[in-house]
């Protein structure tokens, strides 16, 4: 009786052709689902920031609404380098500093950031260069700085992969305004601009937000 009890807890187990074959399964569906899973990370990361940028935008409006000014409580148009914690999280209009998940994380007036500058007063284009002071922006693609003589506000997201950086421009502009998938080079149009990638192999995204 007990050979027979041995015999059958022994038929119980798995054979090694067996464990083979499951160790195959899920072999095929990790080369399946990892990528996936990154891709999903990644896409969630860039969703975030242009979340974030849309949230920006808003406090500005209602801001806006209420002063009819981009100043502290109503004050005079002036530069802000940090206008996110200058002045949004300082009248409660944000629960905390401008922040994405995208980037190298840094923050203040040389990193990532929302700030407030005056805009070229020039019309025409020309040679658009992503960051220069006055900023230029041809919002819809047609040659023509869309911010001429205003003040513009704008989220400034340093240390971002190109990938990112074409991903958010996507999300933002649409295809039709931007970089295809895969370039380095610079994109010069719509909300998003960007410079070619540095020697790390990162850019500083500029974000339109709003200009008066």
């Amino acid at each position: 009786m007990q050979i027979k009890s041995v015999q059958k807890q022994i038929q119980k187990g798995f054979t090694l052709i067996e464990m083979i074959g499951v160790l195959a399964v899920i072999a095929i569906l990790l080369a399946l689902l990892v990528p996936k899973i990154f891709e999903a990370i990644n896409s969630a990361r860039v969703n975030n920031a242009a979340g974030s940028c849309n949230t920006i935008k808003t406090a500005i409006m209602d801001h806006y609404g209420k002063y009819g000014a981009v100043g502290l409580n109503g004050a005079a148009f002036t530069p802000y380098p940090t206008y996110d914690t200058s002045v949004l999280l300082t009248e409660g209009l944000i629960d905390k500093p401008f922040a994405v998940r995208i980037g190298d994380s840094s923050s203040g007036a040389s990193g990532t950031r929302i700030e407030v500058v005056a805009a070229a007063s020039s019309l025409a284009v020309g040679a658009i260069t992503p960051g220069a002071t006055p900023p230029v922006y041809s919002l819809d693609g047609n040659a023509t700085n869309n911010v001429a003589g205003t003040w513009v506000a704008q989220a400034v997201i340093s240390g971002v992969d190109m990938a990112d950086a074409q991903a958010l421009s996507e999300r933002l502009d649409g295809r039709n305004l931007s970089q295809a998938v895969g370039t380095t080079t610079a994109d010069i149009t719509g909300r998003v601009e960007y410079a070619a990638k540095d020697a790390n192999g990162t850019t500083t995204v500029y974000v339109y937000l709003a200009h008066r």
